[in-house]
């Protein structure tokens, strides 16, 4: 009995993959440096609109930015690089952006990940 409730709880808690699965996309971003700013750009969709953008200083700096952009219905363009929103990247630290994407054509949200180095 108590094998048969472990595995119950078991499936329960850890679910199954299909198309209930409500886990965001993660896709990989490119950066590209313009003087000492980067260029975040990705493969746009069409009606992409950006909901929240973090970034993070992985340079042992506890220094991190974190902003909800729905209210600014930001939509990317393609080809033209992701909004950092004032961000400070300083030279010779290592960082990570995160970019939430939304789109009504998709029930999935995207979330566009991209690691570098300032140089």
């Amino acid at each position: 009995m108590k094998e048969h409730l472990l595995k119950f709880s078991l499936v329960l808690l850890a679910g199954c993959a299909g198309p209930g699965d409500r886990l965001p996309d993660i896709q990989p971003g490119h950066v590209e440096m313009n003087g000492n700013t980067p260029c975040i750009t990705y493969a746009v969709k069409a009606g992409d609109r950006l909901s929240f953008v973090e970034i993070a200083n992985h340079s042992g700096a506890v220094d991190s930015f974190r902003k909800s952009v729905r209210e600014e219905r930001v939509y990317p363009q393609l080809g033209q690089c992701l909004p950092t929103l004032g961000y400070h990247f300083e030279s010779g630290n290592k960082y990570v952006a995160y970019y939430s994407v939304d789109n009504a054509g998709n029930e999935r949200e995207r979330i566009i990940e991209v690691n570098f180095l300032m140089p």
